[in-house]
């Protein structure tokens, strides 16, 4: 199975995210793409507190309707800081495939500052999600020495492990979730920048208010 891993802090998940996962799928003719909202992000601080739970529930309300689409609550459930090679080395065994991890250009740019940055191009093919004004930095920038081991193919690159690092260009959508969180800190509309359902979920449960 050709499985997308999606995660972030989905704080919370718009259309926008939706969007891209969905052209990213069919880019790669992915049978499935599994979000992972996290519990802590070790690299920012999660805006206004929003427990785990709630999130994770926001995300399922999100993606019920595309069958192409699931979360995983393995993030939430670990507490702590949530580290992305312990949830890729999860999925590897939880589905028996290497996953092809998704995320944006500019969390790309930053990736040699993750934990266990070294490993994570041995355990999993890359996805970087490129918009037209997306800062790119030529490989060795943003790997390091570890850009010694990949080789350019038409879609990016390869390593000695026969893992990817494919750029897949991206519709840029100009919403953002914390112009949703003051949109309706403000007591505005929030109607077609996130699902109905996800509306509704936020609405009856007062989250950024």
């Amino acid at each position: 199975m050709r499985l997308g891993l999606f995660g972030g802090t989905f704080n919370p998940i718009h259309i926008g995210h939706l969007r891209v996962a969905e052209e990213v799928r069919e880019a790669l003719l992915l049978d499935k793409i599994i979000f992972v909202p996290s519990y802590l992000p070790p690299h920012k601080e999660l805006s206004d507190n929003v427990e785990g739970s709630k999130r994770l529930e926001i995300v399922r309300l999100a993606v019920k309707s595309n069958p192409h689409f699931e979360v995983s609550s393995f993030e939430v459930d670990s507490l702590g800081s949530s580290y992305s090679i312990k949830t890729i080395e999860h999925i590897r065994e939880t589905y028996g495939s290497i996953p092809y991890f998704i995320l944006g250009q500019d969390a790309f740019n930053e990736i040699s500052s993750w934990y266990q940055a070294e490993r994570l191009f041995d355990v999993a093919h890359f996805v970087v999600m490129s918009r037209p004004d997306a800062l790119k930095y030529p490989l060795a920038d943003v790997l390091g020495e570890s850009a010694e081991r990949f080789q350019a193919t038409p879609k990016g690159f390869i390593n000695d492990s026969n893992n990817e690092i494919i750029f897949v260009e991206v519709t840029a959508y100009a919403v953002s979730s914390s112009q949703i969180r003051n949109l309706n800190k403000q007591g505005r509309s929030i109607k077609y920048l996130v699902l109905e359902e996800v509306h509704d979920y936020i609405r009856n449960e007062r989250i950024y208010t």
